[in-house]
């Protein structure tokens, strides 16, 4: 009875047409796109599948027209079994993506009425799948080596630095022409750029550097020096087995920058990054 009053009471207490709530045992609910009840973690779980799907559906076109394009959008639908719309929507989105392009199809080989799309993969999808390029380096290298001994493959790591330092007098150059006085750092700072312009993600950085005074007496002196430094390097492995390239690189570093550098590190080596100490002031390098 005395259960039976308490409950009574509670009823009593809320407001009318009113009854507690039960706790939540679960999850909160929420509406879905077509206005369901779900449970969030459960509605979770669809999006993070449909996701997984579409990927899964995106790759396996990208594979299709790279095998069989050019290809349209009908045919890649009978292929997968899906519907030609739920395709054009994908190949809509691989296309403004950049991954795949409309392919012109002849004029003799066109039938009557408007022709349907075809597609193919773009360039940059092309290299996005992979080459060979490495490997035929490597066996290039590797022959000439061969065939030429060390003094072949120095001169070809030569001739690959060459248009560096042309690019660089031709800068220089132009800057002198405006009038403007080309210092050892700024020297540095346009190779940086020169460097970045070609996949070698490069930046200086300013160190400056104390030299003890000789003997004990005096004063130290003060050296400006500056670190080139490459955080990418676009032929690491074919570096790391021929070092000539490496070795030619520096020379035309310190070529460029008018003074004698000191390569520091390389990623060919095992670094995080290839640095080159070069001095901003005259005299030699400090060891």
């Amino acid at each position: 009875m005395a259960a039976h009053a308490a409950a009574q009471q509670r009823d009593s207490a809320a407001p009318h047409g009113t009854r507690e709530q039960p706790e939540s045992q679960g999850p909160p609910e929420q509406q879905d796109q077509a206005g369901n009840q779900v449970q969030a973690g459960h509605h979770d779980e669809t999006e993070q599948q449909d996701r997984t799907e579409h990927r899964d559906t995106r790759d396996r076109l990208i594979d299709a027209i790279s095998a069989h394009g050019p290809i349209s959008a009908r045919a890649l639908a009978e292929m997968f079994g899906l519907t030609s719309a739920a395709v054009r929507r994908h190949l809509s989105a691989l296309e403004a993506d950049g991954v795949i392009e409309e392919h012109d199809v002849p004029v003799h080989q066109r039938g009557r009425g408007r022709p349907s799309k075809s597609f193919v993969l773009s360039a940059s999808a092309h290299e996005d799948l992979g080459s060979e390029y490495d490997d035929l380096a490597m066996l290039a290298l590797d022959e000439l080596a061969r065939r030429g001994g060390g003094e072949a493959l120095t001169h070809l790591a030569c001739a690959r630095v060459a248009p560096w330092e042309e690019d660089l007098s031709a800068r220089v150059g132009e800057l002198e022409e405006a009038g403007e006085e080309v210092s050892r750092a700024r020297r540095v700072e346009i190779l940086a750029d020169i460097l970045t312009e070609r996949g070698y993600a490069a930046t200086v950085r300013p160190v400056t550097v104390t030299i003890p005074a000789s003997g004990g007496s005096g004063r130290p002196r003060t050296v400006e020096t500056a670190q080139l430094v490459q955080g990418h390097c676009p032929i690491q492995d074919v570096a790391a087995r021929h070092p000539e390239l490496c070795e030619a690189e520096t020379t035309a570093i310190g070529r460029m920058a008018g003074a004698p550098v000191q390569r520091l590190a390389t990623l060919a080596g095992g670094a995080h990054a290839c640095t080159t100490h070069i001095p901003l002031t005259e005299g030699n390098t400090p060891r």
